[in-house]
């Protein structure tokens, strides 16, 4: 098999040749630069001595801040920057959105990193708009999850090498729920049992945000439990633009269902995301559909008395409560600066298993990459949440599913609050598709 690594000192007087015809930027504020001189590589090569990259130069990679994925990645690249004799700058976004929004103004002035990180669902907008190059994970390819590959596959081409998947799961209180429920039948007649007690909080018998602009993400399992859908997936994992399912009898079914929730307490359409994680962490909810990312909070809060827990079916019912399994990613825009620095950081580097398990470390995610992964999977948490994720649905990376999320979002609020489901969703599905040209 060939080698993910190349010699270090032949890779770093290929980069100082790169970095040499480059030139010099300025570092931004809110970035971190690790500098060595191309000439530390060996004294014996010429184009590595006489080419030492500014400061500024080099690899420059945007992440987000407002997770523990900037923090993760900032050493490790720093440290591959120094081993190579070139410049890593790192520059932190508070969130995937203000990351997003450079991204695609940058598109249009060049101001672009060379490599970023960011949900593979978006892929599929950035792809129409230009704003990606094709990556190749070669050989490598079937060390990643079948799921995470799916992800980053967009037309037959691959845009992006995937690091850890995530997917919500039902976090459940040992103490009020000693084992995990077979069914949501189960889940719903604990949960009201509590509440009549007073251990329980009426409208948070599942701790689910839904908030103003509603949470399609998050409802997706319960949505699928009763048929509902976003596009019709494809035997190659594909999805079909053309048939989507919002509207449909699947969709009006789960809305039914949700409001009839809401009614008997389990659900409240003005929680939110920090309100659920409250209520969870303090014991007056018994259960709560979220994901790894509320782990920490969690543990620090019930310790050994939380557990991951599939989101379980309806009695009787054939249809599996399937969660949207989400890839992050890394993924280099089309007018990188650096293209051929970012492409052997890439697979020197981000495809090897060192990488990813220092990546896990900080950032704990289920890793994208099996050997990592089957590590990771020795904590029960994790493995859970990864056996759960088995059974998900990649979020489909074209760009109609970004109106799907809006409009199944504000469809979710308004039968949380009363509206008519069938109307409801009906009306949501006519406006889809007819935004997204069906």
């Amino acid at each position: 098999m060939k080698s993910r690594r190349t010699s270090l000192v032949a890779g770093s007087a290929a980069i100082a040749l790169l970095l040499a015809a480059c030139g010099g930027s300025s570092t931004p504020a809110s970035t971190t630069t690790a500098n060595t001189a191309a000439s530390s590589a060996g004294t014996n090569d010429t184009a590595a001595t006489s080419a030492a990259p500014a400061p500024g130069t080099g690899l420059v990679i945007w992440a987000d801040n407002s997770a523990n994925t900037a923090k993760a990645v900032e050493p490790l690249c720093m440290k591959w920057a120094e081993e190579n004799g070139v410049t890593c700058t790192v520059k932190k976004f508070n969130g995937g959105g203000p990351l997003q929004d450079a991204l695609t103004s940058g598109n249009a002035t060049g101001d672009v990193p060379d490599l970023f990180e960011a949900a593979a669902d978006g892929i599929g907008s950035n792809v129409q708009n230009g704003i990606l190059a094709p990556i190749d994970l070669a050989s490598n390819k079937d060390k990643f999850s079948a799921v995470a590959v799916q992800a980053v596959v967009n037309g037959g081409a691959t845009y992006g090498v995937p690091w850890a998947v995530e997917n919500v799961a039902m976090f459940t209180n040992k103490t009020l729920s000693p084992e995990c429920p077979a069914t949501m039948d189960e889940t719903v007649s604990n949960a009201k049992a509590l509440i009549a007690a007073g251990k329980a909080t009426a409208g948070l018998g599942v701790a689910m945000q839904i908030s103003t602009n509603g949470d399609f993400y998050h409802w997706y399992p319960l949505f699928t439990a009763d048929g509902g859908y976003a596009f019709k997936q494809n035997a190659d994992g594909t999805f079909d633009p053309a048939d989507m399912g919002i509207g449909k009898e699947g969709s009006i079914a789960a809305a039914k269902r949700l409001q009839q929730l809401v009614t008997d307490g389990i659900f409240q359409a003005s929680v939110t995301y920090d309100i659920a994680l409250e209520s969870f962490n303090k014991g007056t909810s018994p259960y709560m559909i979220s994901g790894p990312w509320s782990v920490p909070q969690a543990k620090t809060a019930l310790g050994d008395n939380m557990m991951i827990c599939p989101v379980p079916p309806w009695a009787g019912s054939t249809l599996a409560a399937q969660p949207f399994v989400g890839t992050r990613t890394f993924m280099q825009p089309a007018k990188a600066k650096n293209p051929t620095l970012a492409s052997t950081f890439l697979n020197d580097e981000v495809m090897t298993t060192a990488f990813m398990d220092s990546m896990f470390a900080v950032d704990p995610r289920p890793p994208a990459w099996l050997e990592s992964y089957e590590k990771a999977a020795t904590d029960p948490i994790v493995k859970a949440f990864g056996e759960y994720g088995k059974q998900g649905v990649p979020i489909p990376g074209i760009p109609q599913m970004a109106t799907v999320f809006t409009e199944g979002g504000l469809a979710m609020y308004k039968v949380a609050t009363g509206a008519d489901p069938t109307t409801t969703m009906t009306e949501a599905g006519a406006s889809i598709n007819k935004q997204i040209g069906n």
